[in-house]
């Protein structure tokens, strides 16, 4: 039985908020009309600790002088969230869109705020073999999870007498997964290797899932980020390649674009050879087909085929275009006196 949670007049009062007219805006933000301003109030799942970890990571940021970001407003006890079992609210100034308008992209605005974020809370951390171990073996078996439920659904289908058209879609590209899957495996074996000769492995404090959806812009085109909501402490590879994800489809996965967001990005915190090549690992590896996989296998009600099979050819289109940039992150092979690499 589902519990109840807190009621809104009992979260407003903690910020002696009066609202005369609520509006929802989607399912989990509620903006605010009130006398002394608008205000936008969010319902996210997290838990206290996970609601802790939040908070602490946005005053973090206010102590480093980092100021691009929509504050959270503290309630009249000086809290910054309120949590009820596993759902946390907080309170936000509400900020309307402004359209957007300016020669550069916005993502390239995003990658340059990334950089600058990276680059405020980046460290060197102290080795711990045990710990790089249980990054990489994490990483890998959870790709090895995945790639699993790929094998599955192509072995079912080639025992079939007769396939589905998104089956014969897949199987006709099935060598290339295999080939995109195998690539990200190497690179992540790769950045693995590096890091235990060097004995030393940099982390940042990552946003978790940066992009225009998780930004406002102001007059002058300046991004302003809010939804921290998944900031933890990682490698900037981790950050950048889903925010790489999450961007491309507004660049129209465009190979250059991608080109000048990681050139922003750089201009801050310039990547090691061993962080390129994890990149190029989380960009490779094939997730996107496999989670329009689940989606075709977890479909209700009457099938709709074409619009599966016209969702895949474009995540494999997409998937091309990453491997076309993803490359050139890796170093360039030597060429010997000879002319052999």
């Amino acid at each position: 039985m589902q519990q109840a949670q807190l009621p809104l007049e009992a979260i407003l009062y903690q910020y002696d908020l009066y609202p005369e007219a609520v509006e929802d805006h989607g399912e989990n933000v509620k903006k605010l009309v009130t006398k002394h301003g608008l205000f936008a109030l969010k319902k996210t799942q997290m838990t206290r600790s996970q609601a802790d970890w939040f908070v602490y990571c946005m005053r973090k940021l206010d102590r480093l002088g980092y100021r691009k970001v929509v504050p959270l407003l503290p309630t009249k006890f000086g809290e910054y969230t309120l949590t009820d079992r596993d759902t946390s609210f907080y309170v936000m100034p509400w900020i309307e869109s402004i359209p957007y308008n300016a020669r550069e992209s916005q993502e390239e605005k995003l990658a340059d705020q990334l950089g600058v974020i990276h680059r405020l809370t980046v460290k060197t951390q102290p080795f711990s073999k045990e710990q790089l171990e249980a990054s990489y073996n994490e990483l890998r078996d959870r790709w090895d999870s995945r790639w699993l439920t790929m094998n599955r659904f192509a072995d079912q289908a080639e025992r079939k007498t007769y396939m589905s058209p998104y089956e014969l879609t897949l199987l006709t590209h099935f060598s290339f997964l295999e080939h995109m899957a195998h690539t990200a495996k190497e690179s992540l074996e790769a950045w693995y290797e590096t890091c235990l000769e060097k004995e030393k492995y940099r982390s940042v404090l990552c946003h978790g899932r940066l992009s225009r959806a998780h930004a406002f812009f102001n007059e002058r085109h300046e991004p302003l980020l809010f939804n921290f909501e998944r900031a933890a402490l990682d490698t900037p590879a981790r950050d950048l390649a889903s925010f790489f994800r999450h961007s491309f489809p507004h660049a129209l996965w465009s190979e250059e674009e991608g080109h000048r967001w990681l050139y922003r990005y750089e201009q801050h915190l310039p990547l090691l050879e061993e962080e390129k090549r994890l990149l190029h690992a989380y960009l490779s590896f094939p997730d996107p087909v496999i989670y329009g996989i689940e989606a075709y296998q977890q479909q209700s009600g009457p099938p709709s085929e074409v619009k599966h099979v016209k969702r895949l050819e474009k995540r494999l289109l997409n998937l091309r275009r990453v491997e076309r940039f993803s490359k050139s992150l890796l170093p360039t092979p030597a060429i010997n006196e000879s002319g052999l690499s």
